[in-house]
Formats: C-alpha cells, sequence, structure tokens
C-alpha cells in the first residue's frame, strides 16, 4: 500500500464529490468512518481531506502508467479551475444559493467504460440499489485486485461479452434486455467497433448522437457519460431533478400535460436553453441543480451530506418554509 499528501484546490470538498451520485463505487470506510474507500483505476484507494490536503493511501504502485497521486488528480477534477465560472454565477438568481450550499463539489473523471456501463446499469434505480449491484457485479465477475483481498475491479469487455443475459441480469434489477443491452455493448467495444475514447475527441453533440445510437442509451444516459468521463464540460444530463429546474427556474414549457420526460427533439432544445442561460460549462451547473433539489426533498441525504455544506441554515430555511405555511394554512 503507497500513500502520500496532495494539495487540494479550493475549493474542494472530498464528500460531496464522492456522495454526489456522480460515481457509485465509493462508500465510508467501515472500518474508520473517517476515510472513504472506493476502488478506481482497478486499484483500492482509501481518502480523507483534512482542510487543503487530501491523504491517500492507494493498493497500487502505479495507475494506468501513472504515480497515484497523479491519476488521482485528475480523476477527482483538481485541474478543473471552477473560481471563474463560481465568480461569474456567485450572484446568479438560480444558482447563488446552490453554489454556497454545495461550495466544494466538483465533477470527477470516471473511466469511460466503467462509467458507461454503470449508467446502463442505473436507469430507474436508487443510488443506494445501483452501489449494491455494481459491487456484487464486480464481485462476481471483475478480477482480484492485488492487496486487496475480497475486493474487485469492474470488469472489463472481453469478460462481459462472454456472459449470457440470463448471468446478467441478476445485477440488472432483473431486466433481461437491459444486461443484453450491456453485454451487446461489451462485444462491439472488444471488437474495437465502437471507441469509447473517440466521443472525447468530437463536439458534444455528435457524441450524444453517436452515443444515442448504441441500444440502452438514451439522451441522459450518454449525457451523464459525457459529464464524468469524457470532459465535455457543455453535456447537461436531464433527469427528473434537473429537468424540475429548467421548468421552475428557466421556464421550459415545452412538455405536455402528464408528460414526464422530453422526447429527443425537446431534450436538445432544454440542452441548448441551458448553454444559452448557464455558458459552456452548463453540466458543472447542472449536477449543483440536481444535488441542491435532492436535498431539499431528501431528509435521509441531508442528514447524510448535512455536516459537509456550507451555509446549512439556507438550505433548512428553504426546507422549513413550505412545512411553516402549511402549519398556518391547517
Amino acid at each position: 500500500m503507497t500513500e502520500g499528501l496532495l494539495a487540494v484546490p479550493q475549493p474542494f470538498s472530498l464528500e460531496l464529490t464522492l456522495l454526489c451520485g456522480q460515481c457509485f463505487r465509493w462508500q465510508r470506510d467501515p472500518r474508520d468512518n473517517a476515510w472513504f474507500r472506493g476502488i478506481a483505476g482497478q486499484a483500492l484507494w482509501h481518502l480523507r481531506q483534512e482542510g487543503d490536503q487530501l491523504h491517500w493511501k492507494c493498493s497500487a504502485t502505479q495507475v494506468r502508467g501513472q504515480r497515484p497521486e497523479v491519476w488521482l488528480g485528475r480523476y477527482l477534477g483538481f485541474e478543473d479551475d471552477l473560481a471563474p465560472w463560481i465568480i461569474e454565477f456567485k450572484d446568479n438568481e438560480v444558482l447563488a444559493k446552490p453554489l454556497r450550499i454545495l461550495e466544494g463539489l466538483r465533477l470527477m473523471r470516471q473511466e469511460p467504460w466503467e462509467c458507461t456501463v454503470s449508467y446502463m446499469f442505473a436507469q430507474g434505480l436508487s443510488v443506494k440499489v445501483i452501489r449494491h449491484a455494481i459491487g456484487k457485479f464486480c464481485e462476481r465477475y471483475g478480477q482480484p485486485i492485488e492487496g486487496a483481498p475480497g475486493l474487485f475491479a469492474f470488469p472489463e469487455p472481453a469478460v462481459i461479452a462472454q456472459l449470457s443475459a440470463d448471468q446478467m441480469r441478476a445485477f440488472t434489477n432483473n431486466y433481461r434486455a437491459r444486461a443484453d443491452r450491456i453485454i451487446r455493448l461489451a462485444r462491439v467495444v472488444e471488437a474495437q467497433v465502437v471507441l469509447l475514447d473517440h466521443f472525447k475527441q468530437i463536439p458534444c453533440d455528435d457524441a450524444r448522437e453517436a452515443l444515442v445510437a448504441l441500444d440502452g442509451i438514451g439522451p441522459k444516459i450518454a449525457d451523464c457519460i459525457l459529464l464524468f468521463s469524457m470532459d465535455h464540460a457543455s453535456a447537461f444530463p436531464v433527469d427528473r431533478w434537473v429537468l424540475r429546474a429548467m421548468k421552475r427556474y428557466y421556464k421550459v414549457r415545452w412538455l405536455g400535460a402528464g408528460q414526464e420526460a422530453p422526447t429527443r427533439t425537446q431534450y436538445v432544445k432544454i440542452v441548448q436553453k441551458a448553454r444559452k442561460m448557464l455558458g459552456p460549462r452548463c453540466g458543472v451547473a447542472s449536477e449543483y441543480l440536481f444535488l441542491y433539489l435532492r436535498l431539499l426533498e431528501d431528509a435521509k441525504l441531508r442528514e447524510e451530506l448535512g455536516p459537509h455544506c456550507r451555509h446549512w441554515d439556507e438550505l433548512m430555511e428553504k426546507v422549513e418554509k413550505p412545512k411553516a405555511l402549511a402549519r398556518k394554512r391547517a
């Protein structure tokens, strides 16, 4: 096990970055709650932040051919200079509160293969269920991590390509069609018919269209993959939370009565609207809006992340105000 200290850029919050829902293989270390334990880059990591320093431990002496601290800094988004973006939007009517409360939240740079399959797993499931399913899947089909008994890397395409849908379905909430789609993706990636790294090199909208052409990937999942693993900061995943924000704050009125999800044409219009209102790094804004709205409605999430949020009183005021109005009306 190698270890060291890494200076962190400001602002940075390890807890918010790991627990906001963008990645599924991190948790509190069951042996020491002050540390996080996760598997990334086919290595086991232990991380703990103390102010402007990050304590790290890694099971490998090199990760993907790099020194562990170099690989880790990029993985955690340390290369992103958030300060100018924060200054630009610090007085924004919509983003001001999320930026203050969630100060230090950064976008991670996950590995494209793992990120793609993880989000194909994730459709319609809670973060807790996704973490459990992916953990069991890796335990069953992933390679053991050297120096970390009982822990496993994410399965490579060649392994998944050999599975049957019946073998996979136990890990996809019993969705056989979803299992089949993941296997077919593994086969075209293994055969190099699809090169995931290529999507980093082309414009964001072209990359989304190419991903959507793959069976089992819709525009929201495509934008998650592009934002969290392919350096496309203008990708704007529109899930139900972000859609709610766009309706509430940016007057998106294109959906019909009772329509819960946008069509592909509507989706593109929402992304275009987001870029106009939030700029070329609108994807960063989407993660702040996503987590902020979840915190407003999820008491358990507030309990988990509350100690790591700045200006917590502002959020609780927003939470308690509707309750007070309801009591007054009653």
